[in-house]
């Protein structure tokens, strides 16, 4: 179960149902574009740290013959002032989880595939703290 759950397709349900029964106020509405509402920070998406790193691109770039295009995944973040609930499942049952702003992780990304390494997104939590 554990290696299981270490899989973000596995573990993505379980995880939105856990978050929105731990946060005040959040609100599981898996909608084309984000996982959340909330009265405060408005829009937010869910993403999982795996062993294979980070993408925070939407699902629909992400697959097989499919291709992240860099201007639509900012256009997306900007329009709806999204955050990201950034979820790190690569050690469950010991699961991290922050709040970022999508500005904030699009400027500490260094490339135009939308994604982080799985070390390179381990800094996202330090960053947090660190704020």
């Amino acid at each position: 179960m554990y290696q299981l759950y270490r899989d973000g397709r596995f573990a993505c349900e379980p995880l939105s149902w856990t978050l929105e029964q731990m946060f005040d106020d959040l609100t599981y509405v898996d909608r084309k574009g984000f996982d959340f509402e909330h009265p405060e920070y408005r829009f937010i998406e869910k993403k999982q740290i795996t062993k294979s790193g980070l993408k925070f691109c939407p699902s629909s770039m992400i697959g097989t013959k499919r291709s992240v295009d860099y201007d639509e995944v900012m256009n997306h973040i900007k329009q709806l002032d999204l955050k990201f609930f950034i979820v790190d499942i690569t050690a469950f049952p010991i699961v991290r989880a922050t709040l970022i702003n999508g500005d904030e992780l699009v400027n500490n990304c260094s490339n135009k595939s939308a994604s982080y390494t799985s070390t390179k997104a381990q800094e996202l939590f330090i960053d947090a703290f660190e704020s």
